[in-house]
């Protein structure tokens, strides 16, 4: 894993803001991966649970994130 999804994950949950939860965490870091390292996802939760939910929602929020780097900070 790089250095630069890290810090990117730690940029987005180091600031003041909504707390979410582990597996919402694991799909930003797994998204970010994806993105920077071309890493595979995970599929750690089982389906149509909340923990699954929340891991794919943080997917999306990855997906914003890189996005918004990517474009200068347009999404």
């Amino acid at each position: 894993m790089s250095a630069r999804v890290d810090t990117l994950f730690r940029a987005a949950f180091e600031t003041p803001r909504d707390r979410r939860s582990a597996p919402y965490k694991a799909g930003v870091h797994a998204a970010l991966a994806y993105r920077i390292d071309g890493a595979g996802f995970p599929h750690p939760y089982q389906p149509g649970t909340a923990e699954d939910d929340a891991y794919y929602a943080g997917i999306s929020e990855g997906h914003a994130i890189w996005r918004r780097e990517t474009n200068g900070g347009v999404q």
